[in-house]
């Protein structure tokens, strides 16, 4: 975060560098290799499924403990961190920057990249990129100055960050091929946003008081079997207390000790989120934004 704060270029300059990297490798695959564009129907497509089924969580999970730094030295958490940011699509350092202000700030409606707060679960699970550039360009303006050149700026850094995702599912779709392309790799992104969108959502509840509170999760086959895959995702209250931990199953926390992370004001109270696999698409946010002040 002190990159970021320190230096009004440092995300701008990292999407244009991801947009160069990419168009390269791209540019190389397209005109040096024949690509495979048959997405004719295979007995290995139900291979290609199931494996990027069976690997939910374990992408972005790593990545998440990249951006605490807990996978081996700084230059190979870094290197992780970069390719699997690369998987995901949204890039290592702007993942690693929004994840620091959800620990700095969770729950906050007004900080806090992605609080459960007010959202129904399929609004959750689409909001969390637009959302954490949100927080990011707020705090950007808090720290540099809202005016002309900066606007232009964060015009710019938009640009290049979105150009970098389309460039990036370029370059998969020709490094892998029509056929592992939508079979395995789509399947596999979007297994790991459903994940964790639903670790997330599921582990910060709201009190009776209109507080906050993160927990910990494993109470039936889903969660454990996730949980193994995902080094620990539900143990979400473990990880908030003790963030360097690898995987925070294995840290024994009492289990009377809460971890209240947000008490709105009452003039803030942000509205009662929907159920936990609601499918409806809005949930009172619109009402909380225009409060805060948050579009």
């Amino acid at each position: 975060m002190n990159k970021f704060l320190n230096d009004k270029f440092y995300l701008l300059r990292y999407s244009i560098i991801h947009c160069l990297i990419f168009f390269l490798l791209s540019f190389v695959l397209f005109n040096f290799r024949e690509i495979d564009l048959d997405l004719s129907w295979r007995p290995i497509h139900i291979l290609y499924i199931l494996t990027g089924l069976s690997l939910c969580g374990l992408p972005s999970g790593l990545l998440h403990n990249c951006a605490h730094r807990n996978v081996g030295p700084r230059w190979f958490n870094d290197l992780v961190g970069e390719f699997l940011g690369s998987v995901m699509l949204y890039g290592y350092r702007g993942f690693s920057l929004g994840h620091m202000f959800h620990h700095k700030y969770p729950d906050n409606p007004k900080y806090d990249p992605h609080p459960p707060r007010g959202y129904s679960f399929l609004r959750f699970v689409v909001s969390p990129i637009e959302a954490t550039l949100i927080i990011i360009e707020r705090a950007f303006y808090e720290q540099f100055g809202d005016n002309t050149k900066n606007r232009s700026l964060i015009k710019y850094s938009r640009f290049f960050f979105n150009l970098s995702i389309v460039l990036k599912l370029v370059f998969w779709f020709l490094f892998l091929g029509a056929s592992a392309f939508i079979y395995f790799y789509m399947v596999l992104y979007m297994a790991n946003i459903f994940v964790f969108a639903h670790i997330n959502y599921a582990t910060h509840i709201e009190n009776e008081d209109g507080s906050s509170e993160i927990i910990n999760l494993d109470n039936n086959l889903y969660y454990k079997v996730v949980n193994k895959i995902s080094l620990g995702g539900y143990y979400h209250k473990n990880h908030h207390l003790r963030p360097r931990i690898f995987n925070p199953s294995k840290v024994v926390i009492k289990k009377e000790v809460p971890l209240i992370s947000y008490t709105p004001e009452y003039d803030l109270r942000t509205p009662k989120r929907g159920k936990l696999f609601s499918l409806s698409w809005i949930n009172g946010l619109e009402e909380l934004t225009q409060k805060l002040k948050l579009d």
